[in-house]
């Protein structure tokens, strides 16, 4: 199936198990905060109109965008969406043809193009939960996590004292470097897990972990959900939302600097606390 075939409308959701592309409906929530698996899909079929422009640019946190153009013919139509592809950031444009289609998509959900700490550091750069002043350090204890056990370790790899390295992320306002480098180890894990169909122990042990056990465990507190649900929901991005929700609930984010992109994650972490007990 390819163009207006594969996607039933202008705008189509796929989430697993990716047998097909749904219709987005007005108003769609979805029931998961952060969506796990889900894409959002934008054929270009003709003039855009403004009102999809401002609905794929409020699409919630970690849903990538893929976009497919119309027919060379048409092109010059939709250019006025391509000149703000910053904004949009697509996860992949895709021209017209047999490769707009839902195999391909499960294929682009489960890569990267380019290595998995820069394209997790430039996300969080763009959803202002990254300073740059931060944003290289970051991406080193990320770039780090699978060859490296302890903070001391990454430190003196990356020629700072531990406690510098901790005063500096401190002082961005964002998570301790040791939640970053359990966060790098996780997403290595899934990578795997996605793209190479390896299994939860061998994953788990080429970065350190024990076993598998200890891994699932460690993803179940960090991220909510077990290696089973990372294989089977595709993407990174959510995944990295998920982590971004579990620091938002223990304090990792400072709430002066990074509010509003969390806000979501706070309502939910306090519509989830229990009711004060009345003396």
């Amino acid at each position: 199936m390819i163009g207006e075939a594969a996607f039933p409308g202008e705008l189509s959701l796929i989430r697993p198990p990716y047998l097909r592309a749904e219709p987005l409906e007005p108003g769609w929530r979805s029931r998961e905060l952060p969506p796990r698996g889900h894409a959002l899909v934008w054929s270009l079929h003709a003039t855009p109109r403004p009102e999809l422009l401002e609905r794929v640019l409020a699409r919630p946190a970690g849903v990538p965008l893929f976009l497919v153009l119309p027919p060379p013919s048409r092109v010059q139509e939709v250019v006025s969406v391509l000149t703000r592809l910053h904004e949009l950031a697509p996860r992949a444009v895709l021209p017209w043809g047999p490769l707009a289609g839902i195999e391909t998509l499960r294929a682009l959900l489960a890569s990267h193009a380019r290595p998995l700490p820069l394209e997790v550091t430039d996300y969080l750069t763009v959803r202002g939960l990254l300073p740059l002043a931060a944003a290289t350090a970051a991406r080193q204890v990320l770039e780090l996590a699978c060859t490296t056990r302890s903070i001391t370790a990454l430190s003196k790899r990356m020629y700072l004292s531990r406690r510098t390295l901790g005063r500096h992320f401190e002082a961005e306002g964002i998570p301790v470097p040791s939640h970053w480098l359990q966060m790098g180890r996780l997403l290595h894990v899934a990578a795997r897990l996605q793209r190479e169909h390896a299994t939860a122990f061998r994953a788990a042990v080429d970065v350190g972990y024990p076993d598998g056990f200890t891994m699932s465990n460690q993803m179940k507190r960090l991220l909510g959900c077990r290696p089973t649900e990372v294989r089977e929901c595709l993407g990174w991005e959510w995944i990295v939302e998920s982590w971004v929700r579990a620091e938002t609930a223990r304090g990792g984010f400072s709430l002066d600097r990074f509010g509003h992109a969390v806000a979501p994650y706070l309502r939910a972490v306090r519509a989830a606390a229990p009711e004060p007990v009345s003396a």
